[in-house]
């Protein structure tokens, strides 16, 4: 009996010993996955040594670094044993030693896949290398893309004859015009190979909350060479219908981006065309998470949730395209298998998620629920820091959304404007109670939008596990909270937990409740676990949350400004479990977060860990620091100077006595380091100026300080600050946005062409010259390189205003 020795790509391993175990008897085929060779759970040696043995050798090359380890060996071998080498870049197909038509047929049948084409190949290679007489059937083409539904009696290659069986199917021949839809775009591999317990799980998850399935299958990228319309085409087709969608919502559990080709893979663009098909869909594309090496016990015990390969594969380029939510839902069956089965609690949170977006969007507008979530800084002074958000004025952009969404015809009664907002905040009390704030006040001013319960709340935390529960009562004590540690429960009046925020109507404002919490005895040391990655939220923050959902029947949530906490709850890093506070909190409520634009890192943590979908806000305005009167003046000194050199010596000496008393007076001494010997051991060292006497200050070449002053003028002409806060959807007019759109284009991020570049070289400078030597002065010009800087970035921002006016 031959015997097939096969190093296989992991995704295929597991089909290849089922097509291997189907021929047992007639075949001997051995199959090993690169990527458990890789990380070293089966021998390489061991491997190998079967690899001499064997009569043939069939490789499926990936870009696991095993095969730098193995490739000199397996040459080696291949001296002897015939070999077969295909994969996905055809370069890799050079370590075959067989005819170049065997190793095509080969890779013809791994591409069209599934266990009987895999067979088939077996035989072939059986037949065509070792001459075992054996009946072979010729790669037999499968469809790369169609409609599937686990009770259909076959799948579809139309969208109106699946969606006449499934209105049969349903006895609700006009589905389409009264329940929300769901597209549901799976990967072929998994159907071809009879691998679909976790989409059919999804499938009926969805279909149990009223909503209609569309799912379809695809191979992922469009490769023209073999016929595959690719995920971006096939999109288009089902999902689309005159270019508007048929669906409300589509699931996305292919890796690859939308859009995704051969030609655009090699050309660095892959993002590019699912995005502007997904503009085209307009609608949420969420991305839920398949664990291809975790089992779910091994995913339960696991602090980080998944690891590094999925989080890259499965969750951050699929961001890229603007896919929302990486749920986890499923994983490996068992270790080193390759069924996969469905994680049934994490799907049904998906597939709520998912209906709650739906009824967003379906529902009229005048019945909508916005609850606003404003941060503040826990523990550090809660009365002052309320809507705190790195550059952005916060209160501001609610009240202007509020009263937005009052014009849309939501039914609200919006603040006239932020000063409003907070003043109602404030007097009302609507806060959590601090060193100068008792639950007494609260309730007196008004700032309660609920008094929960003890026995509302524990209907609904008793639902929690008890390791959920246990965790927050031995911090917290048991519900509503009990003295601990000498200190009262917080934000409980008369046995209730108090929810705090301002009602306008369907929308209500809240400042999220603090992360640790000892109410009026607080010392302020109680923010230290801000970011504790253990402790749990008090009661009352978990009560807020549940209120908003519960309660107010809020549709969304809206988390205004970097950052608050919810985030930065304990629980994994990704692929979070029921268990996790951060997935506890946020429930089932469609999650919008207006965060800053140039905090990705945070923002990515937002995403992952609360399911938020990022709306990003734009900069503050940037404008040049410049320099005050004194320190003009100072630039006026050092400008003459230069023009006088060498020229008056009168006039130099009496420059240098107003040069250094404006050095003095502008406290530059302080900041400007100057190169001076040490007399004790005749090294030179670095020295501030205020630091040398009078004998040290005459010692030194007087051309030193002042390029030294040139360079701290320049350093302070070409700082860029902020000018005030942004407000979210306001852009900035007149000269404000002129400095805006400067501020961007006088950068060139290391390319050779920028605004500032080009203008400098029209006025003979050159750009490079200034930035690197700031003390520098112009030999011709006889200007410090700040002060020409400058000059260039006025004339840049002039140039600005000018095409503004004309656009105008």
């Amino acid at each position: 009996m031959k015997k097939i020795l096969s190093i296989m790509w992991h995704s295929h391993s597991g089909t290849l010993k089922r097509a291997g175990k189907a021929l047992e008897g007639i075949i001997d085929v051995g199959v090993y996955s690169s990527r458990y060779l890789d990380e070293g759970h089966e021998d390489i040696g061991v491997v190998l040594k079967e690899a001499e043995e064997a009569d043939v050798i069939l490789l499926y090359r990936s870009t696991e670094s095993i095969w730098d380890v193995i490739e000199k060996s397996l040459n080696e071998i291949g001296k002897s044993v015939p070999i077969i080498c295909v994969g996905h870049d055809p370069s890799y197909w050079a370590m075959s030693n067989v005819k170049p038509d065997i190793v095509a047929r080969v890779h013809t049948y791994i591409t069209y896949n599934g266990e009987e084409n895999f067979i088939q190949m077996l035989c072939y290679i059986a037949n065509a290398v070792c001459g075992v007489d054996i009946d072979v059937e010729p790669p037999k083409p499968i469809p790369w893309e169609g409609l599937y539904h686990p009770d259909a009696p076959d799948i579809f290659d139309n969208i109106e004859n699946y969606l006449k069986w499934y209105g049969l199917y349903k006895r609700k021949p006009d589905f389409p015009k009264t329940e929300g839809a769901v597209g549901l775009l799976f990967s072929r591999f998994h159907w071809v190979n009879k691998n679909l317990g976790i989409e059919d799980t999804l499938i009926r998850k969805v279909e149990s909350l009223g909503l209609v399935v569309i799912p379809v299958f695809s191979y992922s990228v469009r490769d023209d060479g073999l016929g595959t319309k690719g995920s971006g085409e096939v999109v288009c087709e089902y999902f689309l219908k005159d270019g508007k969608p048929r669906i409300d919502a589509l699931i996305n559990l292919q890796m690859f981006l939308i859009g995704s080709s051969r030609a655009s893979m090699e050309g660095g663009k892959v993002a590019l065309e699912g995005v502007d098909i997904l503009k085209r869909l307009d609608v949420p594309v969420f991305m839920p998470v398949t664990s291809y090496y975790k089992t779910m016990e091994e995913w339960w015990s696991d602090p980080h949730g998944t690891d590094g390969s999925s989080i890259g594969w499965s969750i951050a380029m699929p961001e890229f395209e603007g896919r929302i939510e990486p749920i986890i839902i499923g994983g490996l069956k068992e270790k080193g298998g390759d069924k996969r089965i469905a994680f049934e609690e994490r799907m049904g949170k998906l597939a709520r998620r998912v209906a709650n977006w739906i009824r967003l969007k379906r529902r009229p507008v005048g019945r909508r629920k916005i609850a606003f979530m404003l941060h503040n800084n826990p523990c550090a002074s809660v009365e002052a820091t309320v809507g705190a958000g790195a550059h952005l004025d916060t209160l501001e952009s609610v009240a202007r959304i509020i009263n937005k969404m009052k014009a849309a015809g939501y039914d609200v009664v919006p603040p006239k404007d932020g000063k409003e907002l907070i003043d109602a905040i404030m007097n009302r009390k609507a806060i959590s109670e601090f060193r100068w704030t008792t639950t007494d006040e609260i309730v007196e001013k008004g700032g309660v939008l609920k008094m929960v319960t003890k026995e509302e709340y524990e209907e609904w935390f008793n639902a929690l596990s008890e390791t959920v529960r246990k965790r927050v009562c031995e911090a917290w004590g048991d519900p509503p909270g009990v003295e601990k540690d000498g200190i009262p429960a917080a934000m409980v009046h008369d046995g209730k937990i108090l929810v705090t925020g301002v009602d306008y109507g369907n929308a209500v404002v809240c400042v999220q409740p603090k992360r640790g919490c000892a109410g009026a005895r607080c010392d302020g040391r109680v923010c230290k676990i801000l970011h504790d990655p253990d402790v749990p939220p008090p009661h009352q923050y978990m009560a807020t949350y549940r209120y908003l959902e519960y309660d107010f029947k809020a549709d969304a949530i809206v988390h205004v400004g970097t950052h608050g906490n919810l985030e930065f709850l304990p629980g994994k890093g990704t692929a979070l479990s029921g268990d996790c506070y951060p997935d506890i909190a946020i429930g089932h409520i469609p999650h919008l977060y207006i965060y800053n634009a140039d905090n990705p890192p945070e923002g990515t943590i937002a995403k992952r860990r609360s399911y938020a979908t990022l709306v990003d806000h734009m900069q503050t305005v940037m404008t040049q620091g410049g320099v005050y009167e004194e320190l003009e003046e100072l630039g006026r000194f050092l400008g003459e100077y230069e023009q006088v050199k060498g020229l008056d010596k009168a006039r130099v000496h009496a420059l240098e006595h107003l040069i250094m008393d404006a050095i003095k007076k502008t406290n530059l001494d302080k900041e400007i380091k100057v190169s001076t010997v040490d007399k004790g051991t005749g090294r030179v060292k670095r020295v501030g100026l205020c630091e040398l006497d009078d004998e040290g200050l005459h010692a030194l070449p007087f051309d030193e300080i002042v390029r030294e002053a040139h360079g701290a003028l320049s350093r302070t002409r070409n700082t860029q600050i902020q000018d005030g806060m942004h407000v979210f959807g306001e852009l900035p007019e007149g000269e404000r946005r002129a400095g805006f759109i400067y501020s961007i284009l006088r950068y060139d991020a290391g390319e050779d062409v920028s605004l500032r570049r080009e203008i400098a070289k029209m006025m003979g400078l050159d750009l490079s010259e200034l930035l690197s030597n700031p003390g520098g002065v112009h030999p011709v010009r006889k200007k410090g390189h700040g002060e020409l800087l400058e000059e260039i970035d006025r004339i840049g921002k002039r140039l600005i205003e000018e095409v503004i006016n004309m656009e105008g």
